[in-house]
């Protein structure tokens, strides 16, 4: 084969390969877990309860079943994993996405951390009518913070909706 036609058949086959992953990408196709695991680096772990609460949030919003109930511990994570045996994974996972596109924004502050491995996050759902308040009770063990408990829900009634133009009057 000479120097000519090596780079063109090459080029040729990459080509190829990258227009035969985005066709298969679009149609629903998705890298094997064990395949994608050997090319990236490992999860990186919640250094924080923020970033806890904030991969929950993101895991529920790509619907991402595995991710969501690993943010949880001891009896509401079994709570969980019953409802997604009992419902099924996927039911599960649009439900979580569902929830997830209700809201418009989420406010988060920490509430209480009396010590390095116990913390109280109050977060903030923030919806076109109203919000909602709830307190997660969060506990670390081995080097992650998992989330053990949710209070109860309050509904706080927006004296200006959300998203309601402001002008000069």
């Amino acid at each position: 084969m000479n120097l000519v036609k090596r780079p063109a058949l090459l080029t040729g086959w990459f080509l190829l390969i990258l227009f035969s992953l985005v066709y298969l990408r679009s149609h629903g196709w998705r890298v094997p877990g064990t395949v994608s695991a050997l090319f990236s680096h490992s999860r990186a772990r919640a250094a924080s309860p923020e970033d806890t609460v904030y991969g929950m949030l993101d895991a529920a919003r790509a619907g991402d079943t595995a991710v969501y109930v690993d943010t949880f511990s001891g009896p509401l994570q079994q709570q969980i994993q019953q409802v997604i045996r009992e419902n099924g994974k996927t039911q599960f996972a649009t439900y979580l996405t569902a929830q997830s596109s209700s809201f418009q924004s989420v406010a988060l502050s920490v509430a209480d951390q009396p010590s390095d491995v116990e913390a109280r996050l109050r977060i903030e759902y923030v919806y076109a009518n109203r919000n909602e308040v709830q307190t997660l009770h969060l506990s670390k063990s081995d080097g992650r913070w998992k989330i053990i408990g949710i209070s109860g829900t309050d509904q706080i009634k927006t004296l200006i909706p959300y998203g309601t133009a402001v002008t000069d009057d």
